[in-house]
């Protein structure tokens, strides 16, 4: 099971917290602030709240007021609903309709429709919704009922309230739409993380499978031992982070890309990013490797994540929604020029730099020109050349007609880009992987026991989407060896390389470093050409040991 961090759990306090839809906390009467302070009676022998949580919680409480404060003191009919979510304030009156509304619930209300029919309500659901709005008419409600309502959409459900507006005595209700994740996957270690346990989460279980109804009581007391205010705020951080671990499950997996953008450089030319770890901490950004792009480090999408490694991926010059170099374009200038935008477009501030094969060559380019604006490099499983007959022959298939090409015979190399990707198609992706595999090898068992299909079919739409240009740009520059640009003497760096590489030998790299009294060399006799795959840890322990030596 994949656990998360305290980072990452403190993050979404923050983030499901501090909303404008729940300024109503400082505009309560005089009876809901009492209903909102009343202690929770604690059972002998039950855990104490999680102290660190509960602080967080406080916090992140008082930067919501100060936002509040900023924007007027508004009252919950007048915050400005220019958000994402969706969530909407109905008035419980006979006749009343809505009192305010993001902007993406305030698309789906127009025509006249009912409110539980553009909230995509069940018939059980909108029997509950009705009931719920006589209920608060009649005053017959607490200031901490929750009520959860199932929508149509799979995992979709909605977080009800009640909300007071101050002074008036007027009543309305808050309806927040959850959009969760709810897996066995997810729940486990969300549970585990408040220091909970799963039985604590069978309310929501309930409402996940279609049931809807009051669960406030039922989860009073998991709350207080979550460090929560209530149970709302606890609904809201279960459901954030549930979903936020099975879409990372899910990245890992291949059957989702991560999240992306595009940004332009100086000279206007457009390209695709990826983003993948933490939402903050330590930039990194990785130089994904000719063959299979961002396979091998979007399978550590929860590890990331966990660690706080914030990731981005910008896509080469011809790879992805990247443009092509135009003609006699330089591409060592040009990638420069792209990771300068990158920095500059999301203010990364002495980001590291992690690279995967023929990636290498373009971290030494920017370790060296960029200097100190990055922090360091790790490279692993460095693969800077092809120019020499020995490296002709560590390589098979295509991949050594690819290689010929670019050493030997450039005018070959558009026809056997064309001839090489329709041989994937009848092959198989893990030809990708399976030409850089040593016959017989321990690497090659270990190999065939994980699940990269997915994932290598995400890369190769990719690969194919500019028609194998980045590829075709990349392996030129590969004829110019490591001796185009090897990382500056005094940067950090950190090589990672397995012992039975035999397409980049390990004593070529030895040669490499043999100038550079800042660079470490950590090497798996176990493991090849895909350390990356059968031996992730260590490149994730280098990561944290290079971020460490920075931050000490």
């Amino acid at each position: 099971m994949q656990t998360l961090s305290l980072g990452q759990v403190v993050a979404a306090i923050y983030e499901t917290v501090i909303r404008p839809e729940q300024f109503d906390r400082f505009t309560v009467g005089p009876q809901d602030s009492a209903a909102a302070a009343a202690p929770v009676r604690r059972q002998q022998g039950q855990r104490r709240p999680a102290p660190m949580l509960k602080a967080h919680f406080a916090r992140a409480a008082q930067i919501q007021e100060l936002q509040w404060q900023r924007s007027g003191r508004p009252h919950p009919g007048a915050y400005s609903g220019n958000c994402t979510r969706f969530w909407l304030l109905a008035d419980v009156r006979e006749g009343g309709g809505v009192l305010n509304a993001s902007q993406r619930a305030a698309r789906q209300l127009t025509g006249g429709v009912s409110l539980p029919k553009a909230m995509g309500l069940t018939q059980a659901a909108t029997e509950c919704w009705h009931n719920y709005l006589e209920d608060v008419r009649r005053d017959d409600y607490s200031g901490r009922d929750v009520l959860l309502l199932a929508g149509c959409g799979t995992g979709e459900q909605f977080l009800c309230r009640p909300v007071r507006f101050d002074g008036s005595g007027a009543v309305a209700i808050m309806a927040e739409r959850l959009d969760t994740g709810w897996t066995p996957e997810a729940v486990a270690p969300v549970a585990e993380a408040l220091s909970l346990q799963e039985a604590d989460f069978e309310p929501l279980r309930e409402a996940a499978g279609g049931a809807s109804g009051k669960i406030g009581n039922a989860l009073e007391q998991a709350a207080e031992r979550a460090g929560a205010p209530g149970p709302a705020e606890l609904i809201r951080l279960a459901a954030f982070l549930m979903n936020e671990h099975s879409r990372d499950l899910a990245i890992a997996r291949g059957t989702q890309l991560p999240p992306s953008g595009t940004f332009e450089d100086s000279s206007g030319q457009r390209s695709q990013y990826f983003r993948l770890g933490a939402e903050t901490g330590q930039p990194v950004i990785f130089l994904h490797g000719m063959l299979d792009g961002i396979a091998p480090l979007q399978r550590l999408q929860p590890q990331l994540r966990q660690l706080g490694f914030r990731v981005y991926v910008p896509m080469r010059r011809g790879y992805g929604g990247s443009v092509p170099l135009r003609r006699g374009e330089d591409p060592a200038a040009a990638f420069v020029r792209q990771l300068e935008a990158l920095m500059a477009y999301k203010n990364l501030q002495r980001p590291v730099l992690l690279s995967h094969r023929g990636g290498a060559l373009y971290g030494f380019l920017a370790a060296r020109q960029l200097h100190s604006r990055i922090a360091g490099l790790v490279a692993v499983a460095s693969n800077c050349s092809i120019n020499s007959a020995r490296r002709l022959s560590s390589v098979s298939g295509y991949a050594w007609l690819m290689a010929l090409g670019a050493a030997r015979a450039n005018w070959m190399l558009p026809a056997l880009m064309k001839c090489w990707s329709a041989a994937l198609r009848w092959y198989g992706h893990e030809t990708l992987l399976r030409i850089q595999l040593r016959r017989g090898s321990r690497e090659q068992a270990a190999l065939w026991q994980l699940d990269l299909l997915p994932l290598l079919q995400q890369s190769q739409l990719l690969f194919r989407e500019q028609g194998g240009a980045g590829f075709l740009a990349d392996i030129k520059m590969l004829r110019q060896g490591a001796q185009l640009a090897a990382p500056g003497r005094a940067t950090q760096s950190v090589f990672v390389h397995g012992g039975d590489d035999h397409v980049a030998p390990l004593a070529t790299v030895r040669d490499m470093l043999g100038g550079l009294p800042e660079a470490r060399l950590c090497v798996s006799q176990e493991s090849g050409a895909l350390l990356f795959y059968t031996f992730p840890e260590l490149v994730l322990t280098a990561l944290q040991d290079l971020t460490a030596t920075l931050e000490g």
